[in-house]
């Protein structure tokens, strides 16, 4: 029988008394926390209540349906009553299946499309819950058009001090100099592959590849995840690869067979290989969920792991650490924190032991190292100490003309000055301040 984590205990709890005024709460829980195993039981425990009682378990990825069983299975959770599907197929059938008395929405953030809209439509009256890390659209929009309320459970900080995600070095090293154009809500990735093929930075990319770790590497695009394969003796897999030769691959990865596995968008949600402990990121994007669901592959514990993640493309100066505490919304939006990824804005790398850490604070946390002012920061002394020579010149120069008593010498002034006609200027002055007098 399953035994859950205490966190995972509270969050159902949390998530039931939701239903006390809310009907499809929202529930937030880091990668690697276990989502699908506190709602795997969730099922069982809407069942148990009631024998008739039936719970539609949806996913949006065939992979996730084989994972998602085998939690079930793993942790002894009998499968009565509950329907494991894909949201695809089951928004094209909605009569086929038995009617459901609660639907649970795995990876939520993907709820935008017809087909999940079509399934929440047909179903209104029935109870829903949604799980995910992140609880915006992959655009950044809110989910608050589908789902009424956030539960929100332990934070990625509070796992890694209690040892349920392992610990990392993030390192941005700075191997490739070019501009990111835009292309709709991201970045134009055909024109970036094209740029890095010219390149040729596989011997750069090579540098960060350590035979010895178990390495994902997430790429702009089908084309470069294929050539860096072949390059550096990688393993590629696509979404067009067949089916049986996926699975093969995955678990010779997980096996260790395969030590470095290459991929586009493919390995996301639900990928689970404890002693992956590498992640290097190439595919830049302005989608903060994508970015911290695919940085953070390699954090899944095991004893005396630490893990790295290699940021080639700059996404922690977009987004800040993978693991840091947002404040998620239902309604507002998910802002880029710097869409040109500028050291220092959101995050920065330490001149000494070259870590990122959060913040644009000095002294790095990890060595000690003071690294003086950032960039920007640098920039706005530098505007400040410029207004405020324009406030002292301008302040003076008013002084200059008060103490002038003469209209001769105020014309010296205005000539000093190079003004256009000093002698205009002067008389001006002059007919201003026997106004000023005749009034008082």
């Amino acid at each position: 029988m399953i035994k859950l984590r205490g966190y995972q205990e509270d969050l159902i709890n949390e998530t039931r008394r939701a239903f006390i005024n809310y009907k499809r709460p929202l529930v937030v829980l880091p990668c690697g926390a276990g989502k699908t195993v506190c709602f795997a039981e969730m099922a069982h425990m809407h069942i148990e209540k009631n024998s008739k009682n039936n719970v539609w378990f949806l996913v949006h990825r065939k992979e996730l349906i084989d994972q998602t069983l085998e939690t079930f299975e793993e942790f002894g959770i009998p499968l009565n009553n509950v329907f494991v599907g894909m949201v695809q197929t089951v928004s094209r059938n909605l009569d086929k299946y038995k009617r459901p008395t609660m639907i649970i929405f795995d990876e939520a953030h993907h709820a935008k499309a017809k087909t999940w809209t079509r399934i929440i439509d047909k179903f209104s009256d029935v109870p829903m819950v949604g799980l995910t890390a992140t609880p915006n659209r992959l655009d950044g929009k809110p989910l608050g058009y589908i789902f009424d309320k956030i539960v929100q459970g332990v934070s990625n900080d509070w796992l890694i001090k209690n040892e349920y995600l392992s610990i990392y070095d993030y390192y941005a090293p700075p191997v490739l100099d070019m501009q990111f154009k835009t292309r709709g809500a991201d970045y134009d990735l055909d024109a970036f592959t094209a740029e890095l093929l010219k390149s040729k930075i596989y011997g750069n990319i090579k540098k960060y590849i350590n035979p010895q770790r178990k390495t994902i590497i997430y790429c702009p695009s089908i084309k470069f995840s294929q050539a860096l394969s072949q390059k550096i003796g990688a393993t590629h897999f696509d979404g067009s690869t067949p089916k049986k030769k996926r699975e093969r691959i995955v678990k010779d990865f997980k096996e260790g067979k395969i030590r470095i596995l290459s991929n586009v968008d493919l390995i996301g949600e639900g990928f689970d290989v404890p002693d992956c402990d590498t992640v290097i990121l190439l595919r830049p994007t302005m989608s903060l969920s994508l970015y911290i669901q695919q940085s953070t592959r390699c954090l899944r514990p095991m004893e005396n792991k630490k893990a790295i993640i290699y940021d080639l493309v700059g996404n922690v100066y977009r987004h800040g650490l993978p693991t840091d505490t947002r404040e998620w919304s239902l309604t507002q939006e998910i802002k880029i924190g710097s869409k040109h990824a500028e050291p220092g804005v959101v995050a920065r790398q330490c001149k000494n032991c070259l870590l990122v850490f959060a913040g644009n604070k000095p002294v790095c946390p990890y060595c000690g190292h003071d690294n003086g002012k950032t960039k920007q920061q640098i920039e706005h002394d530098e505007e400040v100490e410029l207004e405020r020579i324009k406030k002292v010149e301008k302040r003076n120069k008013r002084r200059e003309v008060g103490m002038a008593k003469s209209l001769n010498e105020l014309i010296a002034i205005g000539r000093k000055r190079n003004y256009k006609n000093p002698e205009y200027w002067a008389r001006t002055i002059i007919r201003s301040r026997k106004k000023r007098y005749n009034s008082i």
